[in-house]
């Protein structure tokens, strides 16, 4: 699971880490770690003073995608994105993320639009 955030930097080096709140994320979305593992996907720093409490699991949604049942609400467990905790039928599905497991480059292409 990861949380993402713009505006597009022109260097790694000014990374501003420690002004990061999930508020402010323009992508939050679980994905593979394969571009990570091989190193494709830098990891830029740690955030100073993290607190895991601070960045919960977001509720997701499975939608029908024929439109005729309800939206289906999921959670996973704040910490480990792969144990879900439940899921049930709701009325409200605004403002939820789509349940779904995106490889590391949709979610680099998905960024790239995001920051156009």
């Amino acid at each position: 699971m990861g949380y993402f955030f713009g505006p597009h930097l022109a260097t790694r080096d000014d990374v501003p880490l420690s002004d990061l709140v999930p508020a402010q994320a323009i992508l939050r979305i679980i994905f593979g770690d394969l571009g990570l593992i091989n190193g494709e996907g830098p990891i830029l720093g740690t955030i100073p003073h993290w607190n895991r409490a601070d960045w919960p699991m977001p509720d997701f949604v499975r939608r029908d995608p024929l439109g005729r049942g309800r939206p289906i609400l999921v959670r996973y467990a704040d910490d480990d994105p792969r144990r879900l905790v439940s899921e049930h039928r709701v009325d409200d599905d605004s403002g939820l993320l789509p349940d779904l497991l995106a490889g590391y480059g949709a979610v680099e292409i998905r960024l790239t639009k995001l920051l156009g």
